[in-house]
């Protein structure tokens, strides 16, 4: 047992030998990582690009983009199903009034850029796209492989409320 002298002594010792590794948890739990700047670029420029193609009338090679980036695992068969799945809805969105509120795009902004906490691999850009009757909002989400490049996980398209979802993603 302990003295009452000899108490006050381990116990400094121990917290002497303790709090190096407390300050590294600590401040490796307040580090924040993002992604890169050049892979935050190449995500806005490939999605700036849909909308690109998409004002030219290009749907077929958006829906073929779309498939191959997020169909990369499809067998040959699935991914031709998806691209024609994505031209269809994107050939849709296109037709304009009276067929559907949305019609040739007329110009977009990007209205919110997030990423996961403490992850420099996985982000999402939100666009809104204006149209001859209505508005979209766009998702995109990207992956950084490890070699650095970008890779699009997963993209929707909707015509919610364009507050209601910048407010989500807060």
């Amino acid at each position: 047992m302990l003295s009452k002298f000899q108490l006050p002594i381990v116990l400094l010792v121990f917290a002497l030998a303790v709090s190096p590794f407390l300050s590294r948890a600590q401040s490796a739990a307040t580090a924040t990582k993002a992604p890169t700047p050049e892979a935050i670029a190449a995500a806005k420029k490939a999605s700036t690009e849909v909308f690109g193609k998409l004002a030219a009338g290009k749907t077929e090679e958006v829906a073929a983009w779309i498939s191959d980036e997020i169909g990369y695992t499809r067998d040959a068969a699935s991914k031709i199903t998806l691209k024609n799945d994505f031209k269809s809805k994107l050939d849709l969105i296109m037709t304009g009034p009276p067929v559907t509120p949305y019609g040739k795009i007329s110009g977009y902004d990007l209205v919110s850029e997030c990423y996961l906490p403490n992850s420099n691999r996985f982000f999402r850009l939100i666009y809104i796209s204006y149209h001859e009757g209505a508005p979209l909002m766009w998702e995109f989400r990207y992956y950084v492989k490890q070699d650095g490049k970008i890779a699009l996980n997963y993209v929707q398209w909707s015509e919610g409320n364009p507050f209601e979802l910048i407010e989500k993603t807060k």
